[in-house]
């Protein structure tokens, strides 16, 4: 009995992570927000790696469905071989796939998700924007953290999923499991 008392402790943390990470990933963005943070992730030179590619264009196709909608790329220069800043590189495919440049306000300042949180916000209320409705748009594996990021920033978003590159898909949920308990530790801690 001893035995399934530890089996089932160690497996059912893992198992309410997976239910969890298995909602998350769809996205919850009902309704119209006032502003999409799109958030950043890496770039070599000024070219986008495919998780960012994906990223801003579904963050474009949204923008295009949803024309009130204010564009906030997220993340600056965070590698050394970077020439450009994420948040730049996410405005350039913007602007291809048709969103006007007047409804971009782009954060390139921020090297982590903490940042891109505190950072935006910041910048949507130098705009006029004090409470705006927010989503947030990442990679399907990281909304789950990425939302809990915002609250530990204050900020409560909605979440947008951006399909992630198949063949990058098992090693960015592990490194959500393990990234992801700690995060909530210290979530918890902060209640």
């Amino acid at each position: 009995m001893k035995k399934r008392g530890w089996l089932i402790a160690a497996v059912l943390p893992w198992a309410a992570f997976a239910a969890l990470e298995a909602k998350a990933s769809r996205g919850s963005c009902s309704g119209v927000p006032d502003a999409l943070l799109i958030l950043g992730t890496r770039v070599r030179g000024e070219t986008a790696e495919p998780a960012l590619r994906m990223r801003a264009e579904r963050a474009a196709a949204f923008l295009r469905e949803h024309p009130s909608v204010l564009a906030v790329p997220c993340g600056g220069i965070v590698h050394d071989d970077q020439t450009k800043s994420e948040a730049q590189v996410i405005r350039g495919i913007l602007l291809q796939n048709g969103v006007d440049d007047s409804r971009i306000l782009p954060e390139d300042q921020s090297k982590t998700t903490f940042e891109n949180f505190a950072n935006a916000r910041r910048l949507l209320e130098e705009a006029g924007l004090s409470a705006p409705r927010l989503a947030v748009l990442s990679s399907d594996f990281h909304l789950l953290r990425a939302s809990l990021i915002g609250r530990l920033c204050g900020v409560k978003a909605e979440t947008v999923a951006a399909p992630s590159p198949e063949n990058e898909k098992l090693r960015n949920y592990l490194r959500e499991a393990v990234v992801f308990p700690l995060l909530l530790f210290e979530y918890l801690k902060k209640k």
